[in-house]
Formats: C-alpha cells, structure tokens, sequence
C-alpha cells in the first residue's frame, strides 16, 4: 500500500530531524511546540517553537523534502538550490525568512531539510478584503526584482514554463475551445522581449504573510528563477482573478503601473499564466469561469 503525498507532507518530523532542528539553535535548547503548516504540496512545512539556553523561545520552520517523488517531478528544485537562494536574498529588502541551517542530503535528517525563521502573521488570502489589499502585493514586486541581477543569474535556475506543447488541449469544460486553441498556440510561440531579472515564480496571496492589515513576508522560494519580471505578475493576476475575481487582477495591474508608468504588460503572459495551470484546471471547479474570462480578453487584445 503506498501512502498519499499528503500523508506524508502532514507527518510530524522523525525524532531525529527534530534532534538536529534544536541542536541547531543551541545544545542546551528544547523543543517546546510542534506545529503542521498547511497549504503546501511540495514541502512538509513544520513550526517549532524551540526555547534557547536562556528561556528565550525562538519560533522557525522546518521544511523538508518529504514527498517522495521530488527528484522526479521538481528535479532543479533542489534542497541546495533553496539554500543558495535563501543566500541571495539575505542582502536584499525583499521580507522574507531567512535561512538557520541546511542539510541538503538529509545524512542528519530523514530527509533533506531546511531550517528557516518564521514570520509572524497569517496568509495573504485571508486578508483579501482589506481596501490596500492588491496594492501592497504590487508593491512588494519591485523589491524581488532588485535582488542583485548579477548574482542571481548566476544562482537560481532560468525560467521555464510549467508545460511543453505536446501537453496542451483545451480544457473538457471550456466554453469557447476555438479561444482556447487560440491561446495555447500563443503561450507556446516566442515570448515578448522582455528583460530579465531575479522573479519568485511562485508569487501569489497564499505564499504571502500578512500581521494587522501589512503585508510583512514573502515564503515559498522554491521557484525562484531568473527570467521576465511579467511572470510574477501573471501569477499573480491568475490567482486574484481564480479567488476574488478579474477586477481583483486587473486592480492588481493597475498598482503595478502605478509604480512604473514605463512598465509594459503584453496580454500574452495573462495566457502565458493561465496555461500554467492547465493541467489543474479540471479539477478546480472554482477557477474555472474568471480564467476563461482573462484568456478570452487576452486572446482577443492579441487578435
């Protein structure tokens, strides 16, 4: 009987993981807390609350490199390849955790697993209500793009799509199949010319972390890669246009150009975006009408 990835990512840490997770803030240190983190399907994301020698209690997350088909599916999303990537951000504005310790072979662990501290707050998603909502996710994109651009082409990997074309065909459910036979033509053709630099890749509400009505972190790094700047804001546009609705994306676009009247946002990587997610989208009843919705428009603007 195998047993499902989530299981397995909801499992708490082995005795010895957690040995080398508090040994990593000091010898005389005690685990306190252990808590599941929900939302990914990558990672087994842990909270530990481990009290120093002195009482003082310091809150981090373990991540680790549970599922057991990672090497297969993500292969250049590697234990290391986080940890450089944690290193690069260190030096930059972008708030976000920051790394403790690694074993990127898991000898110490079960697993291959990072140690990283944990920001106070709670999901972007639950805070889609507040009025500066799209505002502050938009704000937050200039400082990803200032990470250092001569480093980070050096270390994080070059984007990619999700996809290749021979895994395309429109949705079952789709309403207008034609558009969408249109818009995979598009998503896989040449790509607007657009100047690279370091991106999240993964950057949507739930990998944000929110504190009285501020947007106060940035996780998940998983993803991060070298390439146009007009990714993380169609990832981002698909996700608000899935949850809220295609006003909450295109008021998203619209802070963005605010800070940067100069900024072109060509309709193709809306499809780009959309076609992302493609292989999820007939299991994802909810998301179903807003994304056509952004890939009829987008279609139509190219026409």
């Amino acid at each position: 009987m195998t047993t499902e990835p989530e299981t397995v990512l909801r499992r708490p840490p082995p005795r010895e993981t957690l040995e080398w997770a508090r040994r990593a803030i000091g010898e005389r240190s005690r685990i306190v807390g252990v808590e599941t983190l929900f939302g990914g399907i990558s990672h087994a994301n842990h909270g530990l609350d481990i009290a120093d020698e002195s009482g003082s209690v310091q809150r981090v997350v373990i991540r680790r490199w549970a599922r057991p088909d990672w090497e297969v599916t993500d292969p250049e999303y590697t234990p290391a390849q986080e940890v450089a990537t944690y290193g690069l951000i260190a030096a930059s504005a972008v708030p976000a955790p920051r790394l403790i310790a690694a074993d990127v072979t898991g000898d110490a662990c079960d697993v291959p697993a990072i140690l990283v501290t944990r920001i106070e707050g709670t999901p972007g998603g639950e805070w889609q209500d507040d009025p500066t909502f799209t505002t502050q996710l938009a704000a937050a994109v200039p400082l990803i793009q200032a990470v250092d651009p001569e480093r980070a082409r050096l270390i994080v990997p070059p984007y990619r799509p999700y996809y290749t074309a021979s895994m395309l065909e429109p949705p079952s459910w789709a309403k207008h199949p034609d558009v969408w036979e249109q818009a995979i033509t598009i998503s896989t053709g040449r790509e607007p010319d657009a100047p690279a630099c370091f991106i999240h890749r993964d950057y949507h509400p739930e990998n944000t972390i929110w504190r009285a009505g501020r947007l106060v972190g940035i996780v998940d790094w998983t993803s991060a890669s070298w390439g146009p700047p007009q990714i993380d804001l169609a990832h981002m546009r698909v996700n608000l246009a899935a949850d809220i609705g295609v006003d909450a994306a295109d008021a998203f676009l619209a802070a963005y150009r605010a800070l940067d009247g100069s900024f072109d946002y060509d309709p193709f990587w809306d499809i780009r975006g959309v076609i992302d997610f493609i292989s999820d989208l007939d299991t994802e009843g909810h998301l179903l009408d807003p994304l056509e919705a952004l890939v009829i428009a987008a279609v139509a603007a190219l026409g």
